[in-house]
């Protein structure tokens, strides 16, 4: 009879030996020749997470365990042999033995001590620093990044500190308004040894913490800074240099004012940008004054006595990204008024004036050598002090040949300003008609933008046209 115990070794060798690889295998080795298949069913690996997977190979009489997976730094990792042996030799050996073990470092697994914000807390959507978390050992860098699970707008940025164990995330764009934001970071972050997050943690933000939506306060027509030569008032306050014209657009927007726009909250710049718009079509840009207050400056001066809609978009956002929502509207009429014709003197004489309508027709005395004049007087002055306004307005005004068809033509002879807002003028060439024919002439003062204006926006709605017959 043989009684010579069965010889037997592990690598592990002995309670909380670490192994030197992340593929180092586990090794159970005899000094006899033994019956395989009881070895394989008596040997297991586990750990926290559950029985270990792995290969089997025996070398000789030693079996190697080869992990399927590397094996993790930090992890308490467990041998457990269990069961019967017997030797071809016919020996027998109870097998009973646990082992704990460690592979690749000691280290305890690090985990999450602390984040901000807590868990479901309101934040706001301009918080420079996203999420915080703290750890409990010194983070590997790239593997704890990469681990991280946060979708929000814009790029991340990573800053570490606490010598690795704090990580903080940024990015270059706000985050959206009333959102529920949720985080995670991973097991396969990683310690600076190595070691692996002890377990998965998440967690979850709401940006909501504005609740105010932005709105419009007050809509008022501006006086640019220019309008004040003498005294410029000083930079600052809600309007900076501009000054209010009226307390609101109930008095109507003048030549060359701005429509300055008060808000409850500061708005969004770029957004603010694009939110105006109006019909009839005004196209124009805006200056922002103050954090809640903006100028829309228009391209041009609008139509004289001409209702405008103003709309401010519902997309507008303030800073935080909150949306307006409704569009705000609001009607207005222009405080220009249109040039009128007031009087026409067809005999030079303010005595005779009368009070014409367009396409009216008057009979125009005309002395020796075809002169005729006459007084034409406007609603509005055409310029106090610019020359070249009442030059050109002289220019524009044309008298014509109607009928019949052979009249000569004829020119102007002299033309006075009496004051800015009287004209005389002398014609010359004009054939008066005789007993039975008549001779008449088209007087022809132009309207619309293009024709005689005031340089303040006001010009006559319409080409004023009136029919002169010229008589003896």
């Amino acid at each position: 009879m043989d009684l010579r115990p069965i010889g037997v070794s592990t690598v592990p060798n002995g309670p909380w030996f670490l192994l030197p690889g992340a593929e180092s295998p586990v090794i159970v080795a005899f000094d006899t020749e033994v019956e395989k298949s009881m070895v394989e069913r008596a040997l297991q690996v586990y750990s926290p997470a559950g029985t270990t997977d792995g290969q089997l190979r025996w070398e000789g009489n030693s079996l190697h365990f080869i992990p399927d997976l590397p094996w993790k730094a930090g992890i308490r990792y467990g041998l457990r042999l269990s069961g019967y042996v017997i030797a071809l030799d016919g020996r027998e050996l109870i097998l009973s033995m646990d082992i704990p073990f460690y592979a690749i470092t000691r280290s305890e697994l690090p985990y999450l001590e602390s984040f901000f914000p807590s868990d479901s807390a309101s934040v706001s959507t301009s918080e420079s620093n996203i999420l915080e978390l703290n750890f409990s050992h010194p983070m590997d860098i790239r593997s704890t990044e990469d681990a991280l699970k946060l979708d929000i707008p814009g790029q991340k940025f990573f800053e570490w500190l606490d010598n690795g164990k704090t990580l903080r995330l940024s990015s270059d764009k706000p985050l959206d308004p009333w959102i529920v934001y949720r985080w995670s970071i991973q097991e396969k972050a990683l310690s600076w040894e190595g070691a692996p997050l002890a377990k998965e943690f998440s967690g979850r933000f709401i940006t909501d913490l504005d609740r105010e939506f932005i709105k419009v306060l007050r809509v008022i027509p501006l006086l640019p800074p220019e309008k004040f030569e003498a005294v410029s008032p000083p930079a600052g306050g809600l309007w900076g240099r501009w000054t209010p014209a009226a307390p609101s657009m109930e008095q109507g927007l003048g030549f060359g004012h701005g429509i300055g726009v008060e808000f409850n909250k500061p708005p969004e710049i770029e957004s603010l940008r694009r939110a105006f718009s109006f019909a009839p079509s005004i196209s124009g840009t805006v200056e922002i004054l103050s954090p809640v207050s903006a100028v829309f400056i228009p391209a041009r001066n609008p139509d004289p006595e001409t209702f405008y809609s103003l709309f401010v978009s519902g997309s507008l956002r303030d800073t935080e990204g909150l949306r307006m929502g409704d569009d705000y509207a609001l009607s207005f009429k222009t405080d220009i008024p249109y040039l009128r014709i007031l009087s026409f003197s067809p005999d030079g004489k303010t005595a005779s004036a009368l009070v014409p309508e367009t396409g009216s027709s008057f009979s125009v005395p005309v002395n020796a050598g075809g002169i005729a004049q006459f007084y034409i007087d406007f609603s509005l002055a055409l310029g106090q002090e610019d020359k070249l306004l009442l030059q050109e307005a002289v220019f524009k005004i044309s008298l014509r040949p109607l009928f019949p068809a052979n009249l000569p033509p004829v020119s102007l002879r002299t033309a006075r300003w009496m004051s800015p807002d009287r004209l005389l003028m002398e014609w010359e060439g004009l054939l008066p008609g005789k007993q039975g024919e008549f001779h008449y002439y088209r007087l022809i003062i132009p309207g619309g933008a293009g024709g005689v204006h005031n340089g303040r926006g006001s010009y006559l709605n319409e080409d004023f046209i009136l029919y002169l017959e010229a008589v003896e």
